[in-house]
């Protein structure tokens, strides 16, 4: 197949595939924060918020089924408490608990260091407002290739005669 259409971008869009097959073979596997408890980190991230649960598998980009029994395993292990606001019962509002806080400060520095310390430092020849174009630019494509890979809606069924 002729790859032309992808112009002076070609590189960036290689860089792109070969990191997407990388964090799929990453995400199968499990990282060790600490006490043998693994943590996703949008938790930590957004302790302050009230979104809901809904809110927090669309902001990762994972399907309701799969994040509902993340939260389930998190909150076996004490790392998530679970919460319901009086204006809504119906809408679970998850926090990080204190262990969770604590595993992750340990964990964050050990992550910083090992995986995103040189990425970040090769980022750094871009200003404030470079970074935030890439920031937008990949936003507004993980919003697209989201909406090509939505769940079809079901086929009604005709019963046969």
């Amino acid at each position: 197949m002729q790859t032309e259409w992808m112009g002076r971008y070609r590189p960036l869009v290689a860089a792109l595939v070969q990191h997407s097959n990388i964090t799929a073979r990453a995400a199968a596997r499990s990282n060790e924060i600490g006490e043998g408890i693994f943590l996703k980190e949008y938790l930590i991230e957004h302790r302050d918020d009230a979104s809901c649960m809904t809110h927090i598998h669309e902001a990762l980009g994972i399907p309701q089924s799969s994040f509902s029994k993340i939260a389930r395993q998190l909150t076996d292990l004490g790392l998530v408490e679970r919460y319901q606001s009086t204006a809504n019962r119906k809408n679970i509002i998850l926090k990080p608990s204190e262990k969770a806080l604590r595993l992750y400060r340990s964990f964050s520095q050990r992550i910083y260091e090992k995986d995103f310390q040189s990425f970040f430092q090769d980022l750094d020849a871009l200003d404030d407002d470079s970074l935030a174009v890439v920031i937008s630019a990949l936003q507004a494509f993980n919003r697209k290739l989201c909406s090509l890979t939505e769940p079809q809606r079901p086929a009604a069924l005709v019963k046969k005669e």
